[in-house]
């Protein structure tokens, strides 16, 4: 089965319960958390994906990792994919659980790329024509790359828009290297 889709399936399995429950925004938290450690800690992932360990050891370390640090649902979760073999796939299940509940809440990610750091008065115009635009919250992160020159890059979904002095000084060498003036005999 391919890791997608059962990271997808797992994700809303564990989405359904939540809002069940009415936890969805512990679960959220939670599932960020342990995304995060599962993404920041090479020697766990190693740990998770040893076929060697067996599932009550494996168990027993996610319990002493995240025991009392997440929702019940949490833990019985990780402690039931664990059991099911599929503890390896914990990191892809926890965003493909974000991806949901992004959707859910209809929040949209985008990625703001400057050349400088950006003031909070470019920052509000940015986000107040991206909203009439996709209609949906905005989550933005910020990046800075000195080599736009200048202007700005936004990244979200699958479209990029480059409005940055680099790319328009790339289309004008392009335009300018071109022979325009052909000589007719």
């Amino acid at each position: 089965m391919r890791v997608q889709l059962l990271s997808k399936r797992y994700a809303q399995a564990l989405f359904g319960l939540a809002v069940e429950n009415n936890i969805l925004e512990e679960v959220q938290k939670d599932m960020v958390f342990v995304g995060a450690v599962i993404d920041e800690n090479r020697i766990l992932r190693k740990v998770l994906a040893n076929p060697v360990l067996d599932s009550y050891k494996k168990v027993r370390i996610l319990n002493k990792l995240f025991g009392g640090k997440i929702q019940k649902l949490s833990m019985k979760f990780l402690e039931l994919i664990t059991k099911k073999g599929r503890e390896r796939y914990i990191g892809f299940i926890c965003t493909s659980f974000n991806e949901i509940y992004r959707e859910y809440k209809n929040i949209i990610e985008v990625q703001l790329t400057t050349a400088f750091q950006v003031d909070e008065q470019l920052r509000k115009k940015v986000i107040k024509k991206l909203q009439t635009f996709t209609d949906k919250q905005l989550e933005i992160s910020e990046q800075i790359d000195e080599d736009l020159i200048g202007g700005f890059k936004l990244n979200f979904n699958d479209y990029q828009y480059d409005a940055s002095i680099r790319t328009q000084l790339k289309r004008m060498g392009k335009t300018f290297s071109k022979n325009l003036y052909v000589r007719k005999y």
